[in-house]
């Protein structure tokens, strides 16, 4: 599998602790996300009914959808919880030059 990293936003645009932005790349709709100072990308969308995670708390590496509060680990896409157990799609994140940039080979 080769890479395929796309600039996506500025580091600057998540500077906050634990805070998230949407975004859209190749017609998907992203979530990037501040835990704890680690960035991560996963899909905007909660496998439990398609709802935007979007201005979900996040805590301990966990978006919770605003929703219904499921709690999705950042790191795997794995939700807690009986609700769903869909994972989410996630995407491998770097951080070149102050710009967040994302893998989206899985997508080509």
């Amino acid at each position: 599998m080769s890479s395929n990293f796309v600039p996506i936003a500025s580091l600057a645009d998540l500077a906050q602790i634990n805070s998230s932005i949407a975004v859209k790349q190749d017609g998907i709709d992203l979530l990037l996300c501040n835990a704890d100072g680690q960035i991560f990308c996963v899909e905007n969308r909660c496998t439990h009914r398609d709802f935007p995670l979007a201005g979900g708390r996040i805590r301990r590496c966990m978006v919770l959808c605003p929703e219904h509060g499921v709690p999705f680990d950042l790191r795997t896409g794995a939700p807690k919880g009986e609700l769903t157990k869909v994972a989410l799609r996630i995407f491998p994140v770097r951080i070149v030059d102050g710009v967040i940039e994302i893998d989206m080979s899985e997508l080509s």
